[in-house]
This record gives C-alpha cells, structure tokens and sequence, in this order.
C-alpha cells in the first residue's frame, strides 16, 4: 500500500470511529452494500436475509482465516449487522458508510484479492435482488425492481 493510499485508508478508519465501528468490525464494512440491496426496495425479506447470513459466515471465515486466528467471531459479526437490519437504517448513513468499502477493503496492495472481494460483493448483490420481489405477479423486466437496480449501479460506481 503506497503512502497515499494508508492515509486514504486511515482517513476512512477515522471516519468509521465516528459511526461506533471500530476495532475488528472495521473488517464487516464490506457487507453494507448488501444491505444497502436488502432495503433498497424498502423491506427486509427472509430469503435476502438468508443470502446476507450464508455471506457474513463465510466472510467471518475468511476474515480469520487471513488473520491466522478468530479475529471475529460470528456472534459479533451477527450483532454488527443487527444495527442495520433490525430497522430501516438511514439511507444517507449507508451511503457514506459504502464509500468508505474501497479506501478500507479495496485497496490492499493484492489487487487479485482485492478484485475478488469486489466481485464476491457484487455477486452477492445480484443473488440479494433475485431472491425475492415484493409484489406478485411481476412484469418481464420487473424482477428486480427500479430501487434495487439503481442501488446496484450506485454500487458498482463506488466499489
């Protein structure tokens, strides 16, 4: 990681410290995209929640996996996501919280890992939006609804 980029990145840490994440749970950072796609249609629904949860084990894994000892436990990272499941966080929050994913988690000096966590997010995200619609029957492009779709794009463009 260049010069530049530690100061981007301990720029972002500082600003996570003002939203209460801080320690360990700076590394869940990257699941606020998928909630952002969890209420981008103004509802939770089991099946997202579902393919949120199958994600954060696998994260929490992963995490500890890289760290070479449980750095997080998945109890922690399940009280981590509560704050924005249980009810609706405020879209602004999550905004400014999704911008500091990259800075954070994107931009290690292994570009190959930081692709791959990129398109795990964004995967994740589509399997979010497919999973369930809130109204049927749903007309042939109505699959994903406009929310869910302009959510995704926001998403690419800041990832």
């Amino acid at each position: 990681m260049t010069g530049d980029a530690q100061l981007l990145r301990q720029d972002a840490i500082n600003k996570l410290k003002g939203y209460g994440i801080t320690d360990a749970d700076v590394y869940l950072i990257d699941i606020i995209p998928l909630i952002e796609m969890i209420w981008a249609d103004g509802q939770t629904q089991d099946a997202e929640i579902a393919i949120l949860e199958d994600f954060l084990e696998k994260h929490v894994h992963h995490i500890n996996t890289v760290a070479g000892y449980e750095l997080l436990t998945l109890v922690e990272a399940r009280n981590f996501l509560a704050r924005f499941i249980e009810s609706k966080p405020n879209p602004e929050i999550l905004y400014e919280l999704r911008q500091l994913v990259s800075p954070i988690r994107l931009s290690t000096s292994n570009s190959k890992a930081n692709q791959e966590l990129k398109n795990s997010l964004l995967a994740a995200c589509l399997d979010i939006a497919a999973s369930a619609v809130t109204q049927y029957p749903y007309g042939l492009k109505e699959r994903f609804n406009f929310s869910e779709k302009r959510c995704f794009f926001e998403i690419i463009e800041s990832l």
